[in-house]
């Protein structure tokens, strides 16, 4: 006669072929949910996405065109200071976005990652935000934080 295994021994392989099941259906999940939908460009966050995307491009004009007049007049083109944006070490993240009538701040994340190699200095996080003024059916940055709004020495930075 043969023995049956005690049912306590079969614990560990339903443990595991449920731990292997909820890794396949994350992994499907993750697959299979499509891209991020973009901000609408006219938006406050769709300017803030183009002026971001356009000053980590390198196209300082196009991102001097996303701006007021009161922050171009103290913030043209020529103006923008490298600050390592095109090093690759910035990233920027959506947190909120508060509208009010003609005005609008958009609050972000700031990561910076300082040094190079293995052993880099970190990695700073923080949050700052943008601040939008609508002028007709446009949206255009005001203010923005260090090191997006780098002017001078002293930067522009109104929020």
């Amino acid at each position: 006669m043969e023995q049956q295994p005690a049912a306590g021994s079969r614990t560990p392989l339903i443990l595991l072929g449920s731990i292997l099941l909820l890794v396949v259906v994350a992994f499907v999940v993750v697959l299979t949910r499509g891209p991020a939908t973009p901000a609408d460009p006219g938006s406050p966050e769709g300017v803030v996405h183009s002026y971001v995307t356009a000053l980590l491009a390198g196209d300082k004009e196009s991102a001097a065109g996303l701006l007021s007049s009161e922050a171009t007049s103290e913030c043209h083109a020529n103006a923008f200071l490298d600050a390592g944006l095109d090093d690759g070490n910035l990233r920027v993240g959506l947190v909120a976005t508060t509208i009010s009538g003609t005005n609008a701040t958009v609050k972000v994340t700031i990561s910076e990652t300082m040094g190079n190699g293995p052993f880099g200095l970190g990695q700073s996080n923080y949050q700052d935000s943008f601040t939008l003024l609508k002028s007709g059916d446009t949206w255009l940055i005001s203010a923005a934080p260090w090191p997006l709004l780098a002017c001078s020495e002293s930067a522009v930075n109104h929020p």
